[in-house]
């Protein structure tokens, strides 16, 4: 009997289960990848990267020990049936946690609310059915933004409420819409609480303004 060969399969055998021991650990180190998925808000319009939502967001995440990559997936002037059409190409697989933000566009250019909910709600679902936690933006506690309300509670995801919550007129630019840095700052902030909430619930809606 080859007690050496014996000997040397087992050896192999111990380093493969070390090593399979050893991934779920490696993964485990590996950050959060947020992607910000949405309109000019979403993209930063008007700010340099450094001064964007997404940088600001990643550092505000941070600063709550949430180890995360945010992605910038944001496309100015995008509607949500828009976004929903894009959907597949523009939130890639290693998505962890979904912000969903959309809506203002579709204020501006007049779609019917019910457009609206339908395009959120779906977007909501697809990226739910692919294990995405999901975190949806609002526009405030207008009528229109009550139908944020119900996509979210349909779906039991966490609802941040008003995308613009604590951004005043002197943290815009001068077009009066989008945030100057300071703003995107403010914007980060609540949203990093959301996006903790929703890691801590499992995606469930027991997030800020849920």
């Amino acid at each position: 009997m080859d007690h050496g060969n014996g000997c040397s399969r087992r050896l192999l055998l111990l380093a493969i289960l070390a090593a399979a021991a050893a991934g779920p650990v490696a993964a485990a180190g590996a950050p959060t990848v947020v992607t910000l998925f949405g309109d000019s808000i979403a993209a930063g319009y008007g700010l340099a990267p450094s001064d964007g939502l997404a940088s600001q967001l990643e550092a505000a995440l941070a600063g709550l020990g949430v180890h995360a990559v945010v992605r910038n997936a944001g496309v100015p002037g995008d509607s949500s049936p828009r976004g929903l059409a894009r959907l597949s190409g523009s939130v890639r697989k290693d998505t962890t946690v979904c912000i969903v933000e959309f809506g203002g566009n579709d204020r501006r250019l007049g779609l019917p609310d019910a457009l609206t909910r339908d395009s959120l709600d779906t977007i909501v679902k697809q990226l739910k059915a692919r294990g995405v936690t999901v975190v949806l933006v609002g526009l405030g506690a207008s009528e229109r933004g009550e139908l944020y309300r119900r996509v979210a509670q349909a779906n039991h995801v966490v609802l941040y409420p008003d995308v613009f919550a604590g951004v005043g007129p002197a943290q815009r630019q001068p077009d009066g819409v989008h945030p100057s840095p300071a703003g995107a700052k403010v914007i980060a902030k609540g949203l990093a609480a959301a996006v903790e909430a929703a890691l801590q619930s499992g995606g469930a809606d027991a997030g800020p303004g849920s």
